[in-house]
């Protein structure tokens, strides 16, 4: 059955349009997994169109011709083409420039290039390939990217192609790699995924004397690695960096997929769903995906943010409800909407969500309704609330608490151990700790509690219930800790959800009604105090444990339910603690809104 759009693309989706707008079937071997055609020289050396027969295959990876695509020299010039079904066309997608790399790096090898061996005017023969997109371009022998508005001068090449102890005194790393990351390659979608996907990948450029260069990914990601310790304002590029290593293949979440992918640009937006399901290796054909060709709206980006959730939730992958605190999220309080999240740039706890680490099986039947999710788990009332906020202004630590401030001159006490100050993650551990035991002696016994209790989640990284409170003198036991190297590596870069800025972090300490005391940031717009604090089962750490498991997520919500029996989302928190799974607190179905 050919593929149908949803007749309202440009439009805000209501929860019930997207769940329409994800129908499809997910295909687990029926559809083939490799591609249809590829591309080989004939004997009059020709490339012709032919249908794939097993045979080892290079695939190109560039940009579409396109308004505004200033290409350069040779990737101006077309090659024909011998059709498939008998005409000889002159291709400006594979150039001279794509055609001559193609040759020359291993001649035997057939070419997979999409423009001509997907046929573009069937769209149910594209959306299968889309689809397996994956499969193609992980069996390819290797993968060539085209950077064909991109010429690098001599000693930018020089620069890529040595190492740091033969460069010559010319070399430039810096203007090496941002000639090249400036490429238009660099800003797609499509090729973020296809470099992802390829094992092996080699790089092709023209050169400011007219000629091609091209060299290995991994030596420029070297060249980009020597360039950042100079310029720390060069791009990261987080993920794979030519080939397909292990922290990639352990990735496959759709948060991970999604942080890849959300801010590159794509000529339809809602071809980023696709992008999506290839990187988690879902093959997934709809049966009416929307498309807006050209077109970009903040409606469009929300409803394919929307079409991700929904996805991610009926493929049981959970991983953005990890990341449904962001402040940021465009999702937040949006009727329907309210418990969804965005990828979240770096979040290791969402990218690297696994099911087993979750309680997952205590909800076996979370769906979507249409008001929004269905959900079991424990569920509470706010009582009391702490807002806290850290500010380091050099030697002096701020501390505001529910607006009142207190001052702390850290440079009075002892000198921290060296550690305590290489990386970002430490030095706010160290100031977090340090503003709990400026609080623990404010005077208020509310506050000195919670900071006691807050400093113990620090410290016991293993738990289940609330650990109890710190006792003695929080300033020393802190001390204690601080003077020596550091050994709370985890928790310091588990405590990254609190800090708005390097030296800002905003966060509540709340008490719940059963008595126990959690640390949460997030969202959630004004007071906590009085509203529904909710843990989905499907979120809900086992054992909070050291390195990956050391936070939970909870939903914010309105205590009065709306006449529909759902109860809104205001907004979403990450924090320290769980809520007893007790008679009378766990194992409630919740409506969400």
């Amino acid at each position: 059955m050919a593929t149908t759009h949803s007749p309202f693309p440009l439009q805000p989706f209501s929860i019930e349009d997207t769940m329409r707008a994800c129908e499809g079937t997910v295909i687990t071997g029926a559809l083939r997994d490799s591609p249809l055609r590829v591309l080989v020289r004939n004997a009059e050396g020709m490339y012709e169109v032919v249908p794939y027969a097993g045979q080892p295959y290079m695939a190109i990876s560039y940009c579409w011709p396109a308004a505004g695509f200033q290409k350069l020299g040779s990737s101006n010039e077309p090659t024909p083409v011998l059709t498939a079904d008998g005409p000889i066309v002159q291709s400006y997608h594979f150039s001279t420039f794509i055609s001559r790399a193609a040759g020359s790096w291993t001649p035997s090898l057939a070419v997979w290039l999409d423009y001509h061996c997907i046929s573009q005017d069937d769209l149910e023969e594209k959306t299968a390939q889309v689809a397996v997109m994956q499969h193609i371009y992980t069996k390819a022998q290797i993968t060539l990217v085209m950077l064909e508005d991109t010429a690098l001068t001599s000693p930018e090449l020089e620069a890529v192609v040595t190492s740091d102890d033969t460069q010559g005194h010319r070399a430039d790393p810096v203007s090496a790699a941002r000639r090249v990351l400036s490429a238009r390659w660099f800003s797609r979608a499509w090729c973020s995924q296809e470099l992802i996907l390829s094992h092996r990948v080699q790089i092709y450029a023209h050169s400011q004397e007219g000629d091609t260069v091209s060299f290995p990914a991994d030596m420029f990601w070297h060249c980009v690695d020597k360039a950042r310790y100079r310029d720390p304002s060069i791009p990261v590029f987080r993920e794979p960096r030519g080939r397909l290593p292990d922290v990639a293949v352990a990735k496959t979440s759709f948060a991970w997929a999604l942080a890849v992918v959300r801010r590159l640009g794509c000529s339809d937006e809602y071809d980023k769903i696709a992008l999506v399901c290839n990187l988690v290796r879902l093959v997934y054909h709809f049966s009416s995906r929307p498309t807006a060709f050209n077109l970009h709206s903040p409606a469009i980006h929300l409803n394919v943010l929307k079409m991700v959730n929904v996805i991610a939730l009926r493929r049981r992958d959970f991983s953005l409800l990890l990341a449904n605190h962001g402040r940021g999220n465009p999702l937040r309080g949006q009727y329907g909407f309210g418990w969804a999240g965005e990828a979240i740039e770096g979040d290791r706890f969402s990218e690297l969500w696994k099911k087993e680490g979750y309680q997952g099986d205590r909800d076996p039947d979370i769906a979507l309704h249409d008001t929004g999710l269905v959900a079991r788990g424990c569920l509470t009332r706010i009582a009391v609330e702490y807002s806290w906020e850290i500010y380091r202004d050099g030697p002096c630590l701020q501390l505001k608490l529910n607006g009142a401030t207190h001052l702390l001159t850290t440079s009075a006490g002892a000198d921290p151990h060296a550690s305590w100050t290489w990386t970002y993650d430490a030095r706010q551990l160290r100031d977090l700790m340090l503003a709990l035991s400026l609080a623990s002696a404010a005077g208020d016994s509310g506050v000195s509690r919670h900071a006691r209790i807050v400093f113990a989640y620090l410290l016991e990284e293993d738990y289940e219930r609330q650990p109890e409170p710190t006792s003695g003198d929080l300033a020393a036991v802190a001390q204690s800790y601080l003077s020596h190297r550091i050994s709370l590596r985890d928790i310091a870069a588990a405590m990254a959800f609190v800090w708005r800025e390097p030296c800002r972090a905003m966060f509540s300490t709340i008490a719940i009604e059963e008595g126990s005391v959690l640390l949460v940031s997030g969202n959630a717009s004004g007071g906590l105090a009085g509203r529904l604090l909710f843990q989905p089962y499907v979120i809900r750490p086992r054992l909070f444990s050291p390195p990956m498991l050391l936070t939970a997520n909870s939903m914010v919500l309105e205590s009065d339910p709306l006449p529909t029996g759902a109860h809104c989302c205001v907004g979403c928190v990450r924090g320290l603690g769980m809520i007893p799974d007790s008679p009378g607190y766990g194992s409630l179905t919740m409506r969400i809104a």
